[in-house]
């Protein structure tokens, strides 16, 4: 967990930091793209994670429950 957690952590500094220079026009085209796909398989990941944790959450809580009636 403690790997996804930095990895989340360097993607999404290394996505910020090249999508500020896509916006201040240092980027060509290619990677404008480049750094937009970035930023959506970003999003997909982190989104896909919140639902994983989520998923757990609930599956611990039902297992909770179950145990004490």
């Amino acid at each position: 967990m403690k790997v996804v957690l930095i990895c989340a952590t360097l993607f999404i500094f290394f996505s910020m930091l090249m999508n500020s220079a896509r916006k201040r026009g240092k980027l060509g085209d290619n990677a404008n793209r480049a750094v937009t796909g970035l930023a959506t398989s970003m999003r997909i990941f982190v989104y896909g994670l919140l639902a994983c944790v989520v998923i757990l959450c609930c599956a611990m809580a039902w297992h909770m429950l179950g145990q004490q009636a």
